[in-house]
């Protein structure tokens, strides 16, 4: 990395030591917010622990569940109209999750993640999982079949294809969090963090 950032600064008039310094200064700066992501996680965990509440470990792609074009805002949505207690992916410790009897050669590293994501979920009672992925994405189309048998419950599949309309993915949040008896509801328009107290539809 150093030596193809060096070699492209030169050309612009950039010293070596200085494009050497700033290659170390981004990765300073991404393994802090790596370890804020964890702390963040590990929090949010214990939280879930001692209340008792529920939790959607939120699994996929980076570009597909942080991107609110791509995946509707239904993260954000989760949490603001049902109440859910959404954990990401990239805030769960991963590494250390047990997967070669799942898939002993699962070599994409974003595979492995979710594997273990899954089997994170099913180590603890109150998580649930929600994976997004988008249509006509081969490695996932694959992986997903090996996530269910992680989870060792049922998970969400949500496939996004482009369309902007959320009306398909919303109803079928509510199934699934109905299905496990963990639904929510709270006014579209809520802003504020919800508390939580059970709530049904009507």
């Amino acid at each position: 990395m150093k030596k193809a950032l060096a070699e492209t600064m030169r050309r612009l008039g950039v010293k070596r030591r200085a494009s050497d310094s700033a290659v170390d200064a981004g990765y300073k700066a991404q393994r802090e917010f790596q370890d804020a992501l964890l702390s963040a996680g590990r929090r949010a965990l214990e939280t879930l622990e001692q209340s008792g509440e529920p939790g959607l470990v939120l699994a996929g792609r980076g570009y597909n569940i942080y991107d609110r074009g791509v995946n509707c805002d239904i993260p954000r949505k989760l949490r603001h109209r049902y109440g859910a207690n959404v954990i990401p992916l990239d805030f769960l410790v991963t590494g250390r999750e047990p997967v070669a009897d799942i898939h002993a050669n699962m070599f994409w590293i974003s595979g492995r993640k979710i594997l273990e994501a899954a089997r994170i979920a099913a180590t603890r009672p109150n998580l649930h999982m929600v994976y997004i992925t988008n249509f006509k994405c081969g490695p996932d189309s694959y992986i997903k079949h090996f996530a269910r048998e992680a989870a060792g419950a049922p998970l969400l599949v949500l496939q996004f294809d482009g369309h902007g309309n959320d009306a398909g993915y919303m109803t079928r949040c509510e199934a699934y969090l109905d299905s496990k008896g963990i639904l929510r509801c709270y006014p579209s328009s809520h802003t504020s963090e919800p508390q939580a107290q059970q709530a049904r539809i009507h």
